[in-house]
């Protein structure tokens, strides 16, 4: 008969290379975007776009400490000399040259068009005379160094009105010329990468360079920095940690599932046979799975590929299943009779069939899924569980040499048909078990599921404190709320935001709001400009307004003959434009805050981030209802379209709408389940008894988890699905036998057949825990999620369905 079937295993090598090379030629990935909707909405596009495009995406916060401060800043300006010329980065910023001579000579050249103040009441002689007190006052004060040179030009001080928009007013203190935190201890960097958040490699690359320039620093220092240490965070640095814990993760777990469960083997059989062909099906599966998920998706997630773990312990216990046909039913008078594969195709196959199509129904729903993380997950689950059970089916038991044996733990079998056989007087405890499990879930209903986006954060808690300790001594808190802008081209999405930041000025005066940034802070719309230039009267006219404005001031008019001419040049020049501005802050902080859409050239967005109040050293939280008030016919109202974004808010609705999908798609893959069942057995009470331990297993786990976390997330709640999936193989296999021997109890003089079918399960259930288990000791928290949920389940799974089917067989009698 083996003869017959040799095609299979000509097929299976054929099929086996094939994926071979899909797999050689496949992109793998290990950052979270997979885990972001796929078809997202237009709000969860904008907050998309930041986290992966966005300025923080790109700005790394640094910070060097451990000497003296005279060490640190000398250490700060060589680092911040040397990166500079770097292509790496955009920006970097220490506190040196924050205003350029470029930059100094494009600000004071255009002044006229880009001061916030300029409109026709600022140049009446009224207006002309509020200005030039008010900056003949800042040149009085300390700060107003840099004003008094230029006060023969500018009188009116349009260069330090745009210097009080496009410098913040909140940067660290200055010492020795660079940023440092206020007790001295640390100086700070912030850098702004060219490459986007999302090209993790180039991040990397940027991180790379921000080390190395340290070290060369501190070797040309000598021994006085030998103590100075290096610390960085941001966005881009989480992503990067994240891709590289997930790999090296999913590797070293990978490796470590599959030596426990070659060791399990070894232990159990003792045969680098039977550890060979056991193997067979879970790398056939595997190999399947990837080549599969690389043809269905861009790339394959690193933590599809993690979750090829799991893979090898359910796979692995379809060829189980197969050796124990070889085991001590095949013997008869102590004299060994010859078993060929129909004994598994007739005895074990069709509940195995019946195992994977639930696995199917369950996984099957994940493949529906609007987020890339979970769609990849359940089509590598169904192609690799798949591939392996028709691989033990048909290709195993031809590979199967004809004297092979493996050895039978008869002393296991026995004392396994002894523990289930007690079970039975644990009916009133599993009962009184589950009902405090239901009502303690039913009681903490309200807060049963995390609804944090963070409870999946890979990141851990150390590096999120080091990153807000930094921004809090940078002055560059997380911003909580902004506001987004859509229009079709550059000109109307300023326009729009000159409109909204117009609303938002009296706000900032009243203190409710302690500031915001703006594109239009940097470039005034076209508009806007030539309103600007058009305010300037002629020169004669400009002359008698400014004569009568210096009237009693400190101020002779025979000295403002450059004024006079600036202001001549800007009335007859043309506005500025994005070019322009190329190579300076002004073109970095447009750049920031105004993109255009690549998938839709003819679309721009651009943001507003809003800035919260500081009263008493403390700072303050936005109110949403006072920023909506104030935008009040913009909002959402309007084309273009503005929007108001709360981030927090907007990743736990992008989070709550993850989890909301993940339950309907769990409920319909478990009612599919049941309807399977239904079809199948044709019975409602075994499909009850198929279906209450697996009900049971799932309701004990969640208490555990709620008891051990405080509450459920995402990965949970797939974990749960997991646990029907996979555990009902075990059920239905005690089905099966509830319903062949229905006179037969399990006790010590059960047949070898009893022995034999609890090995198996119990040896097939510990692969599938030990696959699942060693996931949950990753510090990847969607990883250990899945892991603890599964392994825990399975294995009460295994206890529960031979508990029901003590009680299904106890009814019958």
């Amino acid at each position: 008969m083996k003869k017959t079937l040799q095609p299979a295993v000509l097929l299976w090598l054929l099929f086996s290379l094939i994926c071979g090379f899909l797999v050689s030629y496949a992109q793998f990935t290990a950052d979270m975007s997979a885990f972001l909707p796929r078809n997202p909405s237009e709000r969860q596009q904008l907050l998309i776009d930041q986290i992966s495009e966005g300025t923080a995406s790109r700005s790394l916060i640094v910070s060097i400490e451990g000497a003296p401060s005279s060490v640190l800043a000398k250490l700060s300006a060589a680092m911040g000399q040397e990166l500079r010329c770097l292509p790496d980065f955009k920006s970097v910023s220490n506190g040196q040259r924050e205003v350029d001579q470029q930059d100094q000579a494009l600000l004071f050249k255009n002044r006229y068009l880009l001061s916030p103040a300029m409109n026709e009441s600022r140049m009446t002689a009224q207006g002309l005379r509020a200005a030039i007190e008010e900056n003949l006052a800042e040149v009085a004060s300390s700060a107003g160094l840099f004003s008094k040179s230029l006060l023969g030009q500018d009188p009116t001080g349009e260069t330090l009105e745009i210097l009080k928009r496009v410098i913040p007013a909140d940067q660290p203190s200055l010492t020795d010329g660079v940023w440092m935190n206020a007790k001295g201890t640390k100086a700070l960097l912030l850098l702004q990468t060219h490459a986007q958040g999302s090209d993790l490699d180039a991040q990397q690359n940027a991180h790379q360079a921000v080390t190395r320039s340290f070290e060369t620093a501190k070797n040309k220092m000598g021994e006085a920095s030998t103590k100075a240490i290096l610390k960085y965070s941001g966005p881009s640095v989480f992503a990067v940690n994240s891709r590289d814990s997930i790999k090296s993760e999913a590797a070293y777990l990978s490796a470590i599932g599959t030596l426990m469960v070659l060791g399990l083997l070894w232990v159990v059989y003792r045969s680098l046979t039977t550890l060979f062909l056991g193997m067979i099906p879970v790398a056939t599966g595997a190999i399947a799975g990837i080549a599969a998920v690389s043809l269905g998706f861009s790339s394959v997630h690193g933590m599809t590929l993690g979750f090829g773990i799991t893979l090898i312990g359910e796979a692995v216990d379809y060829a189980i299943y197969l050796f124990v046909q070889y085991m001590p039913s095949a013997r008869v008078n102590d004299q060994e009779v010859a078993q060929d594969a129909p004994s598994f195709s007739s005895s074990f196959w069709p509940t195995i069939r019946l195992g994977v199509l639930t696995s199917i129904v369950g996984f099957s729903t994940m493949v529906f899924s609007g987020f890339t993380g979970l769609a990849q997950l359940g089509l590598f689950s169904i192609v690799g569980i798949v591939v392996a059970a028709i691989t033990t089916r048909y290709v195993l038991p031809v590979l199967l040499p004809s004297d092979f044996h493996v050895r039978q733990p008869k002393q296991l079998g026995a004392a396994l048909v002894r523990v289930v056989a007690s079970l039975k007087r644990l009916k009133i405890t599993i009962l009184l078990a589950t009902l405090v499990a239901i009502v303690f879930l039913v009681t903490r209903s309200d807060t049963l599921w995390s609804m944090e986006l963070g409870g999946l954060s890979p990141v851990a808690e150390s590096a999120q404190k080091l990153d807000a300790d930094l921004r809090a001594e940078l002055g560059a808190p997380d911003a909580g709320m902004l506001i987004a802008l859509k229009a079709p081209s550059s000109e109307l999405v300023l326009q729009l935001s000159e409109k909204v930041s117009a609303r938002l000025e009296p706000l900032v005066n009243s203190g409710a709001l302690g500031g915001f940034r703006s594109p239009s802070n940097y470039l005034p719309s076209q508009q806007t400009q030539l309103a600007r230039k058009m305010s300037i009267p002629e020169d004669a006219e400009l002359r008698r307004r400014m004569t009568k404005a210096l009237e009693g001031l400190p101020l002779n008019i025979n000295k403002l003959d450059d004024y006079f001419a600036d202001a001549a040049a800007a009335r007859q020049g043309q506005p500025l434009k994005r070019a322009d501005l190329n190579n300076t802050s002004l073109g970095l902080g447009v750049d920031a805050l105004m993109m255009q859409e690549a998938k839709a050239p003819q679309a721009w967005t651009a943001l507003i981030v809003l800035q919260p109040a500081v009263k008493n050293g403390t700072q303050m939280n936005l109110d949403d209802r006072v920023i909506k008030e104030a935008l009040s016919g913009l909002i959402e109202n309007s084309t273009p379209s503005v929007f108001l974004i709360e981030l927090k808010t907007e990743a736990s609705n992008l989070y709550k709408a993850y989890l909301n999908e993940a339950v309907q798609l769990t409920a319909i893959g478990f009612l599919a389940i049941i309807a399977l069942l239904f079809v199948t057995l044709r019975s409602g009470m075994r499909v009850f008894h198929v279906v209450a331990p697996l009900l049971v297993s799932v309701a004990w786990v969640a208490t555990a988890l709620v008891l051990l976390k405080g509450n459920l997330n995402l990965l949970h709640l797939i974990g749960l699905l997991l646990v029907i999936a996979i555990g009902s193989n075990y059920a239905l296999f005690f089905d099966q036998r509830s319903n062949a021997q229905l006179n037969t109890q399990f006790s010590s003089a059960s047949s070898d057949n009893d022995h034999s079918l609890l090995s198996s399960l119990f040896f097939a259930n510990l692969t599938t825990v030990l696959g699942f288990g060693i996931l949950s000791f990753s510090s990847v928290p969607v990883m250990s999620s899945l892991g603890i949920t599964v392994s825990l389940g399975a294995f009460l799974a295994l206890i529960l369905s031979a508990s029901f089917a003590i009680a299904q067989k106890n009814g019958r009698n």
